[in-house]
């Protein structure tokens, strides 16, 4: 059976529909029934959770051979890296007193360094803890930045042509769809092939600089609202 933390995400809602499509035994963890609502109909198991208890989550991963784990975003957290290390060291205490045999991680390209790197320190922590446990066999999927963290940006382009953001305009920057994280997950779940403690770099197709990705999401706008577009 597998464990899906973050299960209505957009990595772990992939992860459980495609594991769910092969026949798995899936278990799907999140914080509201309602939206696990539509991965129980397929077939998965709910438990609604707080994945900062750790006595709550290990109940949900008993009886899993493997779980995909991950920080849930948070952005009501006060402080944001207390959140990851509460997050990260009950992830690690229920995976381990569980007697979870697999993980895979969600984390992020920059988590081999262990500081100046924001909240990524905080992947690196989770990558760190969950090696300690010595039986565990665990893949890190260190991914780049997520593309659909660019949506809020569409506004910003549509009124000024421009993307706003700390970043050179013509610095490449790794990116990735979120649902290709997923299929990867997936994949890696499916076949549990890799042993000992391991990290994986998730890239897209090639890196892209903010002034491709304006561009980009231009084109895409107007293609949405011009005369015969989608939104018109």
């Amino acid at each position: 059976m597998y464990a899906i933390t973050g299960a209505t995400g957009n990595t772990g809602r992939v992860i459980a529909e495609k594991l769910l499509a092969q026949g798995q035994k899936v278990r799907v963890i999140g914080r509201d029934a309602g939206r696990l609502g539509p991965l129980v109909q397929k077939g998965a198991e709910a438990f609604v959770v707080d994945v900062a208890d750790a006595a709550s989550l290990t109940k949900a991963l008993i009886g899993a051979k493997a779980v995909y784990a991950m920080i849930p975003p948070n952005n009501a957290a006060s402080d944001m890296r207390a959140y990851q290390e509460r997050v990260s060291d009950s992830l690690v205490a229920a995976t381990k007193n569980a007697g979870v045999e697999y993980a895979v991680t969600l984390s992020s390209i920059g988590a081999d360094k262990p500081d100046k790197t924001g909240p990524v320190v905080g992947l690196h922590n989770l990558e760190q803890k969950l090696n300690g446990i010595a039986s565990l066999k665990v893949l890190h999927l260190r991914a780049g930045y997520f593309m659909e963290n660019l949506l809020p940006q569409v506004g910003v382009i549509q009124n000024s042509g421009m993307v706003g953001g700390p970043l050179r305009s013509d610095l490449s920057v790794a990116m990735i769809a979120t649902r290709d994280i997923g299929a990867v997950a997936a994949e890696a779940l499916s076949k549990l092939n890799f042993t000992g403690k391991q990290a994986r770099e998730l890239q897209g197709q090639r890196s892209l600089t903010y002034q491709e990705v304006a561009s980009v999401i231009g084109k895409a706008i107007d293609l949405l609202s011009g005369p015969g577009g989608l939104a018109s």
